[in-house]
């Protein structure tokens, strides 16, 4: 009897044993099949992310020759007035700006060292326009340690003096707010700028639509298109550029 019953665990055994090693295999291969499907998507998300990366390196390039040559003019302006004091501070200011630009920059960098970076070019244009120009700045201090991309707040401060303050011979006045909320980080800079430019813009001053529109593609890139806020409003004698990102 035990010898019948050994027997019918044997003949069990050889007919499960064939199909449990075939739930093996289908097990084994649908794994397989799942890790080959993970690594395939980490491929393409890391070649996203090479495509992002490459994109905001290429914005960022074509951002930053026009600070370079608009700082450049700055300073033949001085020296062509022979404003000697001024254009040796002129010079140093524009130091700094070589400094902050040839360090290797992440995607995102400390608003403090963009503002240190913007503070240069604002110290070159001071020397530029003299009395003319008045600068209201109020930064909040909990605001410095916030990431955000480099020669965003530059770009926007440079299209001021482009298409604002050198199309017109009257004061010229900017106001940089910048504040962390909760969540996120509020930039606004108002400049003034000519009556004409808000009623009847030239082609030259729908350029700095150019300078703007490669601002947001960079704040799109890195932070998506649903996490930030960009808006400009063009008054008669204002023009004002708000921007919302996380903070």
């Amino acid at each position: 009897m035990l010898q019948l019953e050994t027997f019918n665990i044997y003949i069990l055994l050889c007919v499960i044993a064939p199909i449990i090693g075939a739930f093996l295999l289908t097990f084994i291969f649908i794994f397989e099949k799942q890790i080959d499907s993970l690594e395939e998507e980490k491929r393409h998300l890391e070649l996203e992310q090479d495509l992002q990366r490459a994109n905001i390196l290429q914005l960022n390039q074509q951002i930053q020759p026009h600070f370079f040559f608009n700082a450049l003019n700055s300073l033949l302006s001085l020296a062509r007035m022979n404003r000697k004091e001024d254009l040796v501070a002129g010079i140093e200011a524009l130091a700094t700006f070589f400094k902050f630009k040839y360090n290797d920059h992440d995607v995102l960098i400390a608003l403090k060292n963009e503002v240190q970076f913007v503070d240069s070019y604002l110290n070159i244009q001071q020397l530029r326009f003299g009395h003319r120009l008045t600068i209201r700045k109020f930064i909040d201090h909990e605001a410095f340690a916030v990431k955000i991309p480099p020669f965003i707040f530059q770009t926007i401060i440079e299209n001021a003096f482009k298409h604002g303050f050198e199309k017109h011979i009257g004061p010229a006045e900017l106001s940089i707010y910048i504040k962390k909320m909760d969540k996120f980080l509020l930039i606004e800079i108002t400049n003034t700028q000519p009556n004409s430019m808000a009623r009847q813009p030239s082609e030259e001053d729908l350029q700095q639509g150019y300078g703007l529109e490669n601002v947001q593609k960079r704040l799109e890139l890195i932070y998506g298109l649903e996490n930030i806020l960009f808006s400009t409003i063009s008054e008669e004698q204002l023009y004002t550029v708000t921007i919302h990102v996380p903070a």
